[in-house]
């Protein structure tokens, strides 16, 4: 089944899990790279929170075609595929970067991972833009 947004039962979904989500965009030539990375939401949109020199980000700006893929990874399989582009947002104060840590973390974040995101200089929020959503398993 392919849409074009998350219904409420896929938003509900993807709230409840709180494993990374595989993120894959495209280099310079093309090609593919993936990673694992934590993901948050902001209003209606899925976050996700990257230094603004590293590949997520430097991908984005030269093609924003990306996918995002979140599964349970344990039977009965059930998961969401996005296939879309991404825009980049600011965040200089952290505060949407705080969201996505505050999901997985919860509001009592060690002084110790605060110090390590912050020695990683300038972060950018990629805001996911679906243009196709599939799922499986529901």
């Amino acid at each position: 089944m392919a849409l074009r947004e998350l219904t409420p039962q896929l938003r509900a979904f993807l709230e409840g899990m709180k494993v990374p989500c595989v993120l894959s965009t495209l280099r310079k030539d093309g090609a593919p790279i993936t990673s694992a990375t934590w993901f948050g939401f902001w209003g209606e949109s899925i976050i996700v929170s990257t230094p603004a020199t590293r590949n997520k980000a430097r991908n984005v700006r030269n093609d924003p075609r990306l996918s995002f893929i979140v599964d349970t990874r344990e039977r009965p399989y059930r998961g969401v595929a996005i296939e879309g582009t991404g825009e980049l947002v600011g965040d200089t104060d952290g505060a949407l970067l705080q969201l996505i840590v505050e999901r997985y973390l919860g509001p009592q974040l060690p002084e110790d991972l605060r110090e390590r995101l912050a020695a990683r200089g300038e972060r950018v929020i990629v805001k996911l833009v679906p243009e196709r959503v599939r799922l499986w398993g529901f």
